[in-house]
C-alpha cells in the first residue's frame, strides 16, 4: 500500500482522461501534436508533444495553425 502526500486536490491527482475529449493526438513527421477538430477534415493545433527542439521551431507546427486531418492517420 502506498501513501501519497500532496497539497493538490484529489480530482487533479486522480485525473483520468475523458473519452469525450474534443482533442486528438496525431503524429506528423515524428512529432505528436494535440489537435482540436474545427471543421470537416480540418483541425487547429493546440499543443506540440515532442522532445525534439526542432519541432518547436517549425512554423507549420505552431499552436493555432490549421492543418488538414483528412490525409493523416489518426
Amino acid at each position: 500500500m502506498s501513501v501519497l502526500y500532496t497539497p493538490l486536490p484529489l480530482e487533479l491527482v486522480m485525473f483520468t482522461e475523458d473519452s469525450t475529449s474534443p482533442y486528438q493526438d496525431i503524429a506528423i513527421d515524428g512529432a505528436t501534436l494535440t489537435v482540436q477538430p474545427t471543421a470537416t477534415g480540418m483541425g487547429k493545433i493546440v499543443r506540440i508533444n515532442s522532445t525534439n527542439p526542432d519541432h518547436y521551431l517549425k512554423p507549420e507546427f505552431q499552436p493555432g495553425q490549421q492543418i488538414s486531418l483528412s490525409k493523416l492517420q489518426i
